[in-house]
């Protein structure tokens, strides 16, 4: 606070110290412009003196009243002496108080000697003598007070003293002459003093005017200085021909002159002129238009040295006439600006990784040839029907496994490889400057073949992409397999813009990855016909579990139903597989297999997974105690958190024991995430319920990862089984029975799929395998259904007579 306290003193201090000499220099300039006026005033005064002697001597001759007008003269001559002495000097001498007072005293000295011709004179002489002495004295006032108004004091001393005295003259006068006379002159004396402060009160003002433009014009010249040794920008100023009249310290030494000087007097023009082509400068400054940021490149000054570029503004000068008078203006070296803003051109427009082409340039660059092609009547000519422009989509197969085994490091290697590959190998092609070779993010690369291509020619110069990737990679003395798939669609009608383009190239790309990868594969319509149906399905699944159970106008419904597993030593239904099957309105019944893929991929299987797990779960509940209930769980619900706990909670909701309940996961699902899933298969086994591996024999697991997960039920695949009883099917046995002893001796249960025929189930009984399920016995039926075999099977019904009865 102190310090603050402090602060605020010495600025008011300094202000009022300004302030003081400000008044003192006002002062000083008011009694200079008092000075120039008061010789003349004076030598008037003297005048009216010698007038007034003049006319008084006639009549009153050399007596004691000459003295007055006399001295007047006397008087009045040593003011104006005085006044001419004292103005060649200093301002800070006429700031004085003692000359202010020694002026004021002169005046009103004058005054006085001007009063005693009134007092002394108007009694004594005649009405004619009196009237001109009268009007000699209505003029001396506002004259003498006007010449003083600069510094009101000695006005006002000069107007009340000559008033007071020629006030005590016309007291001596009979009225009503008296009268009239004072009224006038007190009038008069009024109209003198206002004027007198009107004046005075301009004056200053124009004064502290004249200050404030001089504080503001010295702070301009000040900024301006420190403008031009320290600011970015540097000030230039042209005569009316051109030639320079003003340059900055800064500018002169980028120009390689040590002084702005030594440039003064040449011309802007010729200044550069040995630097760059001032063509477009010279005709700016042949017009009187002002100009912003135009642009010159500088070649170097010094060999060292890197081309500079400027950026000038400037707007003309005019002189009074209106006339051109030159040219003022700034100059910036905009060198590392230009440079900066090329950088971000180019970042925006180019991958940092790689160095290709980014999305954004590629999508311009399709926009406009999209425009371009369909704006062409292309002639169809049947199969060797030209593409006028083709879109390439490519995709690794193998990018992530390599990003999750090797590490991000070795991924943004591979894929600067990948680049590397595909930049080669399109600069083999005819016409490599119309293609775009771009990266669009992640592990996905794209080409726009900008000119036209016969089909047979587009393959061949996509398979040359395939080829190009296919020789193995090595790094860190690892050797990495490199895999593509690519998407390829071609412009071809009117109707055609860049984002369908985009999305056919999309759609074939997804064709070639469903197809087996490592391939390309064309956009034909029937592409767009399975994405609508793949789209139809997703949002209808989504609009079924809204509401699951219930029929929707739009997408059927969803049911459960359920497929018998038999004993085989008896013939007996031990359990059942829960299956999820959809009734569509216009589709049908819609395989699982086309619908369950789609569900897994868009994230919608845990939630209709849980449905399921549910519905089952309520309906075994009815069957009888020994039989089980088998449900399959997905990738996605094997790997996502809370399966314990959702699972824990079904259970509890509808009653089923745990041990009733055999979940039924693949090989496949357990090799996404290992360690999850083995510790989430070990916590369900944990609550009592049983685990199944489905579809074995045909994934990747080990005997090493076998050993280690608690399963209970081995499901031998449905492609081993198919095989049985046929021609040539003794391989396909001995892989059942190897399947079946290594179950046995895990103390594991074996249960054969897709069982068909009898001759099927005679030899998986005679392989030693325990359960089957299939056609052979039943098809996944409705929950009624699946009651009445419970309750067939139940006696040791074999499938002949249970299936007939159920027809």
């Amino acid at each position: 606070m102190s310090s603050l306290s402090a602060d605020t003193s010495l600025t008011s201090g300094e202000s009022r110290w300004s302030d003081a000499v400000e008044r003192r220099h006002h002062d000083a300039r008011l009694m200079q412009m008092l000075l120039r006026i008061t010789p003349m005033a004076a030598l008037v005064d003297f005048g009216l003196g010698l007038l007034a002697a003049w006319l008084v001597y006639p009549v009153m001759g050399w007596g004691v009243h000459m003295v007055w007008p006399l001295g007047l003269s006397v008087v009045a001559l040593g003011y104006a002496v005085d006044s001419v002495l004292h103005l060649g000097k200093p301002l800070d001498v006429l700031a004085r108080p003692a000359v202010r007072w020694r002026f004021i005293g002169e005046a009103s000295l004058v005054a006085v000697m001007f009063s005693g011709i009134a007092i002394f004179l108007f009694p004594v002489v005649g009405p004619d003598l009196r009237f001109l002495l009268g009007v000699m004295a209505c003029g001396a006032i506002p004259v003498g007070a006007m010449s003083a108004a600069p510094v009101r004091e000695v006005a006002l001393a000069w107007t009340l003293t000559s008033s007071t005295g020629v006030l005590l003259g016309l007291l001596q006068l009979p009225p009503p002459v008296s009268d009239v006379a004072i009224g006038l002159l007190l009038t008069m004396d009024l109209l003198v003093l206002a004027s007198v402060r009107s004046v005075s009160d301009g004056v200053r003002a124009r004064l502290r005017a004249e200050t404030a433009a001089l504080r503001d014009r010295q702070s301009l010249d000040l900024l301006l200085r420190d403008f031009e040794t320290q600011a970015d920008d540097w000030l230039w100023e042209t005569d009316a021909g051109g030639r320079l009249r003003h340059v900055s310290l800064p500018m002169a030494r980028a120009l390689g002159f040590d002084e702005g000087d030594r440039l003064l007097g040449t011309r802007l023009t010729e200044v550069l002129e040995v630097r760059t082509a001032v063509s477009a400068l010279a005709e700016r400054l042949r017009e009187p238009k002002p100009f912003r940021k135009l642009d010159l490149a500088l070649s170097a000054h010094h060999p060292q040295d890197k081309p500079r570029i400027w950026s000038l503004s400037g707007v003309p000068v005019f002189d009074s006439d209106g006339v051109p008078a030159g040219w003022r203006g700034l100059v910036r070296d905009v060198t590392l600006l230009r440079e900066q803003a090329r950088e971000l051109h180019r970042l925006a427009r180019t991958d940092v990784l790689t160095g290709l082409s980014n999305r954004h340039v590629l999508q311009q660059r399709c926009t406009e040839a999209v425009s371009r092609c369909t704006s062409i009547d292309w002639p169809d000519r049947g199969p060797v029907a030209l593409a006028p422009l083709t879109l390439c989509l490519l995709d690794l197969d193998n990018f992530k496994a390599v990003n999750d085994t090797l590490g991000h490091a070795v991924g943004d290697r591979l894929l600067q490889e990948i680049a590397r590959r595909l930049t080669a190998c399109v600069a083999t092609w005819p016409q490599p400057q119309a293609v775009v070779l771009a990266r669009l993010g992640g592990d996905e690369f794209a080409l726009l073949i900008d000119h036209a291509l016969t089909p047979a020619a587009r393959d061949g110069l996509v398979a040359a992409l395939l080829a190009a990737l296919q020789p193995a990679w090595v790094v860190e003395s690892l050797r990495v397999e490199v895999r593509a798939s690519i998407g390829v669609a071609s412009c071809a009608g009117p109707n055609l813009d860049a984002d369908r383009l985009f999305q056919n190239a999309d759609l074939a790309l997804y064709e070639a990855k469903d197809g087996g990868r490592n391939r390309f594969c064309v956009f034909d319509a029937a592409m767009r016909g399975r994405m609508n149906r793949r789209a139809g399905i997703v949002r209808d699944i989504g609009l079924l579990l809204a509401a699951p159970g219930a029929t929707h106008a739009t997408a059927g419904r969803l049911a459960v139903h359920y497929q018998p597993q038999v004993r085989l030593i008896d013939g007996r239904l031990v359990g059942a597989e829960a299956l999820l099957r959809w009734q569509h309105p216009r589709h049908g019944w819609i395989e699982p297999g086309e619908f369950i893929p789609i569900v897994e991929e868009t994230g919608l299987i845990v939630p209709l997974g849980e449905w399921v797990l549910r519905q089952a779960c309520a309906e075994a509940t009815g069957w009888p105690s020994s039989v089980r209930l088998a449900v399959n769980l997905s990738a996605a619900q094997l790997g996502r958190l809370g399966l314990e706990a959702m699972v824990t909670t079904v259970l509890a909701d509808s009653g089923l024991p745990a041990p009733r309940l055999e979940l039924e996961i693949t090989e496949t699902a357990l090799m996404h995430d290992p360690d999850r899933a083995l510790a989430c298969v070990q916590s369900l086994r944990a609550l009592g319920v049983g685990i199944a591996l489905d579809d074995f024999g045909t994934g990747y697991s080990s005997l090493a990862q076998l050993a280690t997960l608690p399963v209970d039920t081995l499901k031998i695949d449905r492609s081993f089984v198919a095989a049985l009883g046929r021609e040539g099917g003794g391989q396909a046995e001995a892989i059942v029975r190897l399947i079946v002893q290594l179950a046995r001796t895990m103390g594991m249960h074996t249960l054969a799929e897709g069982v068909e025929t009898d001759r099927q189930r005679a030899v998986l009984r005679a392989c030693g395998c325990e359960m089957v399920q299939g056609f052979f016995c039943s098809a996944a039926v409705e929950p009624q259904a699946l009651r009445v075999l419970l309750a067939q099977r139940g006696q040791g019904v074999w499938p002949e007579s249970a299936v007939s009865d159920l027809a």
